[in-house]
């Protein structure tokens, strides 16, 4: 008998949420019993690149580093940045994104760990941090916001940190790596996943 994995769902609050999982994962199928594929751009960005421009990377990058330093501020060691995982955090956030919805689990029942499935990413415990900023603070000159890549990073990690369920799941010890994933949709709302293994 093939036993369902533990999993904790932290509520949604505001617009940040988390999950934490323990044990193995199964394999992603569609209701015709079919493997989902994953397809993801390389670099998502916004999908009207002559509308706005974002530097993903950039945001990713101070996110890292700025959990890291909460980390080990709390006396805990930084967390390594992992390849596979930013893949599955950068599908997460461009998933939310193109399909309207900010779940942990998709609109057609995928489940965080089915998510990991796809992407070969193996750990004894895993966790997700979504974040949206649904009612992105745009101006008369979105660009200028959407280029400010410490404001966004730094609303990104105080809104995950300063709620208790995904505070506990950003500075767990039972971490040692991450991914992070932004994607920045044609609105100019921002989407992150912080997915994290141990």
């Amino acid at each position: 008998m093939m036993r369902l994995p533990a999993i904790v769902v932290c509520l949604l609050l505001l617009s940040a949420g988390c999950a934490s999982v323990s044990g193995p994962t199964h394999t992603p199928t569609d209701e015709n019993g079919a493997t989902e594929t994953a397809n993801t751009p390389a670099h998502p960005t916004t999908p009207s690149p002559d509308r706005f421009y974002v530097d993903v990377e950039r945001i990713e990058k101070l996110i890292h580093e700025k959990m890291n330093k909460h980390r080990v501020e709390n006396g805990l060691e930084p967390l390594t940045r992992n390849e596979s995982l930013d893949a599955v955090a950068r599908y997460k956030s461009w998933d939310m994104a193109q399909r309207d919805y900010f779940d942990h689990d998709g609109p057609n029942g995928t489940l965080h760990s089915d998510l990991r499935d796809r992407y070969g990413t193996t750990c004894d415990e895993i966790g997700q941090n979504i974040y949206k900023d649904k009612n992105p603070k745009l101006s008369s000159d979105p660009q200028s916001e959407l280029m400010n890549t410490e404001n966004i990073s730094e609303g990104a990690v105080s809104l995950i940190l300063n709620s208790s369920g995904h505070r506990q799941n950003a500075l767990s010890p039972n971490y040692d790596s991450q991914g992070i994933g932004v994607f920045v949709d044609e609105n100019g709302s921002v989407y992150v996943t912080q997915e994290l293994c141990g």
